[in-house]
């Protein structure tokens, strides 16, 4: 990776919830560790006991995370990921406390399951899920609750127009380390409003089809040449709105891990995600990829360590 952009992945934490809902999320980041020769770490989130709790059942408090530790060793052990993963309990807020721990662990990417213990709806994000996506200053990859195997068909989401298209890099970066001949990047466009005063639709969407394979296979270029000798890829252009068009296309191109960008450069830093990839993590019935610049959320860390702390 000579001339790569991309946060290395050299330490993941996985939220469990010692629930089957984070199941996937767990074998997903156990497999994700051994191919990436990453440390693992994996977390438990409980409610704290409350001072006047604690003051009237004194030792409450460290009989709760005593539990709580054992019920982890055995969630682990159950999966065969005991001897391999950190362990840690963490008291409070759910999704304020992981993404702490992130930080205070130097994670450079955090796992976690799409659904909660509110039930395996299709294209419902648990609440701790989505905040964690949206907040997180890293990378976060959301993973469906069952373990479907090893990722074998990587596809990017491309909704750039410009050159900083880390999404396809990281895509790369990782069929390459999975050992893929070839991803999909798939770019997907609209006609915009006020087209019918220069051209037809047919002349409009041929015309916007042409530009966005040109501008796909420019970043195509550019980001094999930073990665190296990276695995093949293969442009897809369709016409309709990203968010309708890229969730569908994962799901008929039978992908197991679909990379998207967050685009936040121009946004609050409360607000890592755009509405386009947000709608796209809630709606794709596969593993999401959500990479974050580490450029551009440098200075995000210490915005959440001063917001947490």
């Amino acid at each position: 990776m000579p001339d790569s952009r991309l946060r290395p992945i050299r330490r993941i934490l996985v939220g469990t919830g010692l629930t089957v809902e984070s199941v996937g999320a767990v074998l997903l980041a156990h497999w994700l560790s051994d191919q990436l020769s990453a440390e693992l770490h994996a977390v438990h989130a409980i409610s704290p006991i409350s001072p006047a709790a604690e003051q009237a059942i004194p030792g409450l408090a460290n009989t709760h995370i005593a539990q709580a530790e054992e019920e982890l060793e055995k969630f682990v052990a159950a999966h065969n990921i005991r001897d391999f993963a950190q362990l840690h309990v963490i008291k409070g807020r759910p999704a304020v406390e992981i993404i702490r721990l992130g930080m205070k662990i130097d994670a450079d990417l955090l796992v976690i399951g799409r659904y909660g213990r509110g039930g395996l709806k299709r294209g419902i994000l648990g609440a701790v899920a989505e905040r964690v996506v949206r907040k997180n200053p890293t990378s976060v990859l959301v993973v469906q609750p069952e373990f479907r195997g090893p990722i074998q068909k990587v596809g990017v989401a491309s909704a750039c127009e410009d050159n900083l298209n880390l999404e396809l890099e990281r895509g790369l970066e990782l069929a390459s380390r999975f050992g893929m001949p070839t991803i999909t990047m798939i770019k997907a466009y609209e006609v915009p409003t006020g087209y019918h005063m220069v051209s037809t639709y047919e002349q409009a969407s041929a015309k916007l089809a042409e530009v966005h394979a040109k501008i796909a296979q420019e970043q195509v270029r550019l980001a094999s040449a930073r990665l190296g000798n990276p695995p093949a890829v293969e442009v897809q252009t369709r016409l309709g709105r990203p968010i309708d068009v890229l969730p569908k296309f994962a799901e008929d191109a039978g992908l197991d891990l679909l990379v998207i960008g967050t685009h936040s450069r121009t946004q609050p830093a409360e607000l890592l995600l755009d509405n386009i990839s947000e709608a796209i993590v809630r709606r794709a019935n596969c593993n999401i990829w959500a990479e974050k610049s580490p450029a551009e959320t440098q200075t995000l860390r210490g915005f959440f360590r001063a917001l947490l702390d």
